[in-house]
């Protein structure tokens, strides 16, 4: 079923029906759940959802095995899908590029897969910072990418990568 169909159809139900199949939906996965209740919060949840988001983050990158930067990235993603504010957006993607570097730090030179993550990453903040209805969040974000460019290690080119993005900051 498309989009417009299924507008129409969730439109002809009653409240009750309704508030059943959003409630079913949510039961059928953990992340329907997590997703729902963090959208319900609409702006004033954008706090919560940042903190909730950034454990998950946290918890793929510094797991007991391989970092799951898959799992991390998808939470980023899923983010997006709930908050178009880029500033927020920016902070996620930062404290991913962050908490990998943190990593990085902490277990020395790690595989060239997992820098090539951060470095994408880091780029599309760079991309994003560039953007004309984003020339004020520059300053607001200076700190973290000048954290992310001393602390990178030299590792796969990791540190001159970053370095290279920086300078692509217009």
């Amino acid at each position: 079923m498309k989009g417009e169909n299924l507008r129409k159809e969730l439109k002809r139900l009653e409240k009750n029906a309704l508030i059943s199949l959003v409630v079913e939906v949510a039961a059928l996965r953990k992340e329907n759940l997590e997703w729902l209740s963090l959208k319900l919060q609409g702006t004033n949840g954008d706090e919560a959802a940042i903190a909730y988001f950034k454990g998950k983050i946290r918890t793929c990158i510094f797991n007991n095995s391989t970092p799951n930067l898959r799992e991390a990235r998808k939470f980023i993603s899923n983010f997006k899908k709930i908050s178009k504010d880029d500033k927020l957006i920016i902070d996620l993607m930062l404290f991913y590029v962050e908490t990998g570097t943190k990593l990085g730090e902490e277990y020395g030179d790690l595989y060239g897969a997992f820098y090539t993550s951060m470095e994408n990453m880091f780029h599309e903040v760079i991309e994003l910072l560039n953007k004309p209805r984003n020339t004020s969040l520059k300053e607001q974000f200076m700190t973290e990418l000048n954290w992310i460019m001393k602390h990178a290690t030299e590792g796969w080119g990791y540190k001159d990568t970053i370095e290279e993005y920086i300078g692509e900051l217009s």
